[in-house]
């Protein structure tokens, strides 16, 4: 399945600025909080300023914001957490590593 995020918010400036994107769910995959994160590739790379340095950035995880709503087939302007992938590692992974990846925004995405 195909998410598109269409805004972000308490985001970096050049997120904000490369909004809205694609991105291809690949894995559901648990963190030690919950059960519902997704690691999505992203259908371009993003540009992330970080620690003065610039990088491109290919994956992210997606997770559900509130409790009680998802990711799945038909949604519409739901509220997501998402983070960059960090560590390409996380990729085999079969659980989350939250040293992988960095908290960047929320945002809202519909099923693309």
């Amino acid at each position: 399945m195909k998410i598109r995020v269409n805004s972000v918010d308490y985001a970096p400036p050049e997120l904000d600025e490369q909004t809205p994107f694609e991105a291809e769910l690949l894995k559901r995959i648990s963190g030690k909080d919950r059960d519902d994160y997704w690691i999505a590739a992203l259908a371009k790379p993003l540009r992330w300023v970080s620690e003065g340095g610039e990088r491109a950035v290919t994956h992210i995880v997606v997770a559900a914001r509130w409790q009680g709503t998802e990711i799945g087939r038909g949604m519409k302007g739901l509220p997501v957490g998402i983070a960059y992938v960090t560590d390409g590692s996380l990729l085999a992974d079969s659980a989350l590593d939250f040293k992988k990846c960095s908290y960047v925004a929320i945002g809202t995405a519909d099923e693309s």
